[in-house]
């Protein structure tokens, strides 16, 4: 008995320890990702109303977007419209463009007083990704796209530096398998903006759906686009090239860098479906609704593939 109660202490003590350890001089100031130094201090900033954006006097056109991004997220869930000026010392939340700090380009040094916010970064890259610290200190509400109501907007008091540990931080979106649309594209690169995240493989072709328009071969999109499923339903969708231009500029102003994927030689079946000439075997097929590898890809031996496949890429 006196065995298992002290077993029973070690393990209390070891996670109050841990729990110590993972508090640390934080107090639980959840940042996503962990930056690699912060220092909580006594006090917090309050945003209200009155509060504004100062870009500096020269009114750097690429800092005046970051704070409008930010701008506009603030205004969804506090209903307060921050003005962006070109100085302000209190009240204020500060991006600076500084060239001497000693952080990389992706880089920020964020401090928060009673008083104001400074941003610091070498890029308006990094006072991006400072900004995107700030709004998760926030509370939680400051991502809603509506007005709360009753909700203390405070920022606690820190020092943090940080800049990411790898240079690629991306995620992969398959819409072959399952299509999905613009919008349900865009919150994917919200959420990997406030996460900080800079690489989006959007995956777009494949056996299963061939996802975006190719105007020199409309078929590509009438019929690549189409999928019979195993239980008789139709799964279908493709992007136009103006969508396609659309996110990618969306992408851009949260600096997410699109990475398209266009397989070949295999994992082609939903072109070769729509274009058969392409194949060794000449077809007819149809797109694949299951899974496993597919022995039809295009054919090497015929140069004309080379031609479609060039024109489809430059396009």
């Amino acid at each position: 008995m006196k065995r298992a109660l002290s077993i029973s202490c070690l393990w209390i003590c070891l996670l109050v320890l841990s729990s110590s350890v993972i508090m640390g001089q934080d107090n639980h100031l959840d940042i996503t990702p962990t930056p690699q130094s912060l220092v909580q201090k006594n006090g917090h900033f309050t945003l209200n109303s009155k509060t504004s954006f100062a870009i500096g006097k020269n009114q750097r056109a690429d800092l005046k977007k970051v704070a409008a991004y930010f701008q506009s997220k603030i205004l969804y869930s506090t209903g307060y419209n921050l003005n962006i000026k070109n100085s302000g010392s209190l009240n204020a939340i500060s991006l600076q463009i500084d060239k001497s700090l000693k952080i990389g380009n992706e880089g920020y040094q964020l401090t928060v007083t009673p008083k104001k916010v400074i941003v610091k970064a070498k890029t308006p890259q990094g006072i991006f990704y400072g900004m995107q610290s700030v709004m998760q200190l926030l509370p939680p509400q400051i991502e809603s796209e509506t007005i709360i109501d009753n909700v203390a907007w405070e920022i606690p008091c820190v020092e943090i530096k940080d800049e990411p540990a790898y240079g690629y931080r991306g995620m992969m979106l398959d819409v072959c398998r399952h299509f999905h649309d613009v919008e349900f594209v865009k919150k994917q690169l919200d959420i990997m903006a406030m996460f900080k995240m800079n690489y989006f493989h959007w995956h777009l072709t494949d056996d299963h759906l061939w996802t975006i328009e190719i105007k020199k071969y409309p078929r590509l999109a009438e019929v690549g686009s189409v999928r019979r499923n195993a239980d008789g339903s139709i799964h279908r969708g493709f992007y136009t090239q103006e969508q396609i231009k659309e996110v990618v500029a969306y992408a851009a102003e949260r600096y997410i860098t699109v990475i398209p994927e266009v397989e070949l030689p295999g994992h082609a079946l939903a072109a070769l479906t729509a274009y058969p000439e392409y194949s060794c075997t000449g077809g007819p097929f149809e797109l694949r609704n299951k899974w496993g590898v597919e022995d039809n890809v295009y054919c090497a031996g015929n140069d004309k593939t080379f031609e479609f496949l060039q024109d489809i890429l430059e396009e």
